[in-house]
């Protein structure tokens, strides 16, 4: 998974929100709002991080199981994709 360039990760306050830009504008309004784990793997992917990584520090930051670290992944990324905030390497 990579993180579509039409989106772009800023912080409002205290929380984390997804912001279309360019031609994202178009087929979404408004921002989206995160929760520290989905910015977590945001930032993760935008590192060009593997899932196993990403899933190193969920665990490293989290005190969480490996399998709740990775289903927390899972859907983190699920929500992004359905948004078109991130999409498939392939």
């Amino acid at each position: 998974m990579k993180v579509n360039h039409n989106f772009v990760l800023r912080r409002v306050g205290d929380r984390s929100v997804a912001v279309p830009v360019g031609g994202a504008c178009r087929a979404m309004q408004g921002v989206v709002k995160l929760n520290d784990t989905a910015a977590l793997v945001w930032q993760s992917l935008l590192d060009g991080d593997t899932e196993e990584q990403t899933i190193a520090k969920m665990l490293a930051e989290y005190d969480v199981t490996d399998e709740r670290a990775r289903a927390a992944y899972h859907a983190a990324v699920a929500r992004l994709a359905e948004i078109g905030a991130v999409t498939d390497d392939a």
